[in-house]
């Protein structure tokens, strides 16, 4: 059978994409309506499946998200933007030296962009990695700027995040997890039977029926895969970035020894 709606890993978005992925293709589904397109019986388990999995996604969300939680989370918000700050400022200071430091270290946090706006899980890894590359590879000009300080309460304030985090998952996150990873194989198994059916009703009585909705899924399904190439290639090249940096930081190191 000719595959013609676009396929992707689905598995491989996160959880809240996962979501309006499938909470988008069900949109079309109505639009078009089951009838129309000959889904009747499949899109109700479908619908029973998405439905599930949703309910599963505002549990860990509330799980996770405690007014504690919510407390720390703005304390590490408030002092990665006052670090971000004070390095700016130094781009304007009258020394020089300082001014080269701060443009570097500038970098780095430029790198990561607007942290406070990731998810919990994400920005508590990228403070945690600005942090370590900061100490590794920029430890003179943060000690130029003064903004050692900075970056201790960072971590302290980041630590704590993450042991309220880790405790949090220990009462009542891990049990939601486990259900949502088995409420997103059932939706993308219905999901594809769908597909499945709509690609053998126009194999057989042609796309007419069928091609606007095809037109339009397929248009969303690449939206979400162009998502996860540009997500696996800001990866890639964030190691790339890190293992040429300690190459050159090696090499500065032989050469300074030899």
């Amino acid at each position: 059978m000719k595959q013609m709606i676009v396929r992707f890993s689905y598995t491989n978005l996160r959880n809240e994409a996962h979501v309006e992925y499938h909470e988008t293709a069900d949109a079309l589904m109505v639009k078009h309506t089951p009838e129309t397109l000959e889904i009747v019986g499949l899109y109700e388990p479908y619908k029973e499946a998405l439905n599930d999995e949703v309910a599963v996604l505002d549990i860990i969300r509330k799980s996770e998200y405690t007014s504690e939680l919510e407390q720390q989370d703005h304390i590490r918000d408030t002092i990665i933007r006052g670090f971000a700050s004070a390095i700016k400022s130094s781009i304007d200071h009258y020394d020089a030296a300082k001014q080269n430091a701060a443009r570097r270290a500038d970098t780095v946090v430029k790198h990561y962009g607007n942290i406070a706006r990731k998810t919990l899980d994400e920005e508590t890894a990228a403070i945690d990695d600005i942090i370590r590359e900061l100490n590794d590879n920029y430890a003179a000009e943060i000690a130029l700027l003064g903004l050692g300080e900075w970056l201790e309460h960072l971590q302290s304030e980041n630590n704590k995040f993450k042991e309220l985090m880790s405790a949090r998952y220990s009462e009542t996150a891990q049990r939601p997890a486990g259900r949502m990873k088995t409420t997103r194989v059932e939706t993308d198994k219905r999901h594809h039977a769908i597909l499945d059916r709509i690609e053998a009703l126009v194999e057989i009585n042609g796309i007419a029926t069928h091609e606007a909705f095809i037109r339009e899924l397929n248009a969303v399904s690449e939206r979400y895969k162009n998502r996860l190439a540009n997500d696996a290639g800001r990866r890639k090249a964030s190691k790339t970035e890190n293992a040429d940096k300690t190459e050159n930081a090696d090499n500065a190191d032989k050469t300074e020894n030899a």
